[in-house]
């Protein structure tokens, strides 16, 4: 395939997720139209990041990390982790009301999302993410432009999907004292209108959310690109997904307090 028509390919792959968040209406697989590598899914990934950027005038407001765990990386023969950027659109501050009919397939996963202080050196390591972040409470909502997309995608849809982006909520209180040791042993209890739904802990990310986020900064650096002062960075569920369904969904992380989502 030739660059020219590789770049065809890419801004049609990224018009027809654009147009799926335009219309609301689910697009096909993208693993059934073209095997892509991990690095070609990300070039999709990228161009319809920077067209939705550009077409809407919303502002890259960070990333969201995937995968975060060996057996769901398992699921979809990858390696690694993998990423996709979150606008000013898709964070929520505080507690939050969404609407069901809003969203196409969404799954709820707790996450502890990392404020940035501070400008994150190219390629930042564990001790200066830690000692730049504001670590705060955080509910992902994980959202495809596929139908009936979970677990059926593979790991190239995911990627050019944005890392199948929804909406990240994260509580308006957080953190900036706390060792790494500390991060590793939160835990977490998820309810739903009261009822325990889900326990977990800080060490089902990468061993640490910490670490994580390291991962995020090395594969960026790769792009010479930096994480920036003001970003969320949503570092990696501590429950395998949720399917999100109505009620009012209450994340409480040990030493980081609650946040709160009402679905309607």
């Amino acid at each position: 395939m030739t660059e020219q028509t590789e770049q065809v390919r890419k801004e049609a792959l990224a018009a027809q997720l654009l147009k799926v968040y335009e219309t609301g209406d689910p697009m096909d697989f993208i693993s059934r139209q073209y095997e892509l590598t991990p690095e070609q899914a990300y070039e999709v990934q990228e161009t319809f990041v920077s067209v939705r950027a550009e077409r809407t005038g919303k502002v890259k407001k960070g990333h969201k990390i995937s995968m975060t765990s060996p057996a769901t990386q398992a699921l979809f023969g990858a390696t690694e982790p993998a990423y996709g950027t979150l606008f000013d659109d898709t964070i929520h501050t505080g507690d939050t009301e969404v609407e069901l009919a809003s969203m196409m397939s969404p799954l709820l996963e707790p996450e502890i999302v990392f404020v940035l202080k501070e400008d994150l050196s190219i390629g930042a390591g564990e001790e200066e993410i830690l000692e730049k972040s504001i670590l705060s409470a955080g509910i992902e909502i994980p959202d495809s432009r596929f139908a009936d997309w979970f677990p059926k995608f593979q790991l190239a849809d995911l990627i050019c999907d944005n890392g199948v982006t929804g909406k990240v909520v994260v509580s308006d209180k957080g953190r900036d004292d706390l060792t790494m040791t500390e991060v590793e042993r939160i835990k977490l209890t998820l309810t739903l209108d009261g009822k325990d739904i889900g326990t977990g802990f800080a060490s089902e990310v990468m061993g640490n959310p910490v670490t994580s986020v390291a991962w995020l900064t090395q594969k960026l650096a790769a792009k010479n690109i930096s994480l920036k002062e003001g970003m969320a960075i949503s570092s990696g569920t501590f429950l395998s997904p949720v399917p999100l369904g109505t009620g009012r969904y209450e994340a409480d992380f040990s030493l980081l307090g609650k946040v709160r989502l009402q679905v309607i």
